[in-house]
């Protein structure tokens, strides 16, 4: 990924996304780490005990340093809901947009300036772009989600709505725990393997016997089984909890940790 910095905010963008003319991706950091403050200093996520005035103040921060027009960002169950965002979302109040991102855990779109993007805190986010009919999408996948093929919805609902041709789609699996810091019960590697996923790539064996699930890989073996190209998936390969300085991580910090935003959005042409 590469790093940006202003005045006021840092953040990654995506090289593969970079390249594409008028896409701008975004994952958001700590920003600096405060001693005892789990929610320091960049926290952007609404659904967390931080001072909602905080995390509306870095947002805004946030906004100000990319340009986009607004953020659609939902508030996510560990679900398989997809959500559309459109003209109609974008001219309600903001009480209605936030109840039409409730309950939900991705968000897709093909209006310029509106920012999709998913908050996590060591549970992988995705992105997806579809060059054809300039659509995106956001999505929160953490384990149960993946297992339950969130990624896989996803795509079909952009199928649906946009005529997306998956083999088109370019993707990106942003910074989320690693598999060397995922370890799990046997429950969750029976959810993977009940769900269909190939045991030897995302189960690994530790000597201690406790297995570990790459969700990276995960990540991947949906992307490829919905048709999209190997050579359109970028997948960051870092793990928050190894490096919750930067990002925030539920394991390393706490449930009540804040959250980082992973996004994009299409640049005005012209």
């Amino acid at each position: 990924m590469i790093l940006h910095t202003t005045d006021t905010f840092r953040w990654y963008s995506f090289p593969l996304f970079d390249a594409l003319p008028g896409v701008v991706t975004f994952v958001t950091t700590r920003g600096g780490v405060v001693t005892d403050d789990s929610f320091s200093t960049d926290n952007l996520g609404e659904y967390t005990d931080d001072a909602p005035e905080r995390v509306a103040a870095n947002r805004q921060r946030l906004r100000d340093a990319l340009g986009f027009d607004c953020l659609a960002a939902p508030h996510q169950v560990h679900g398989v809901e997809v959500a559309a965002v459109s003209r109609d979302w974008q001219d309600s109040p903001d009480g209605d947009r936030r109840q039409m991102l409730e309950g939900v855990d991705a968000v897709m779109t093909d209006r310029t300036g509106i920012a999709v993007a998913v908050s996590t805190a060591d549970c992988v986010p995705v992105l997806l772009y579809d060059p054809d009919h300039r659509a995106c999408a956001a999505v929160h996948a953490g384990w149960r989600g993946m297992a339950a093929h969130i990624i896989r919805a996803t795509v079909e609902s952009m199928q649906a709505r946009y005529d997306t041709r998956p083999a088109r789609l370019y993707a990106a699996v942003g910074p989320s725990i690693g598999p060397d810091s995922f370890e799990v019960g046997d429950e969750v590697v029976e959810a993977f393997l009940s769900a269909g996923f190939d045991e030897r790539a995302v189960v690994r064996r530790y000597p201690s016997r406790r297995s570990h699930i790459d969700l990276w890989a995960a990540a991947v073996e949906e992307l490829e089984a919905c048709g999209v190209e190997l050579s359109h998936i970028e997948v960051a390969g870092i793990c928050t909890r190894e490096h919750s300085d930067e990002f925030f991580s539920a394991r390393a910090l706490g449930v009540r940790s804040g959250r980082f935003l992973t996004g994009l959005y299409f640049r005005q042409e012209g």
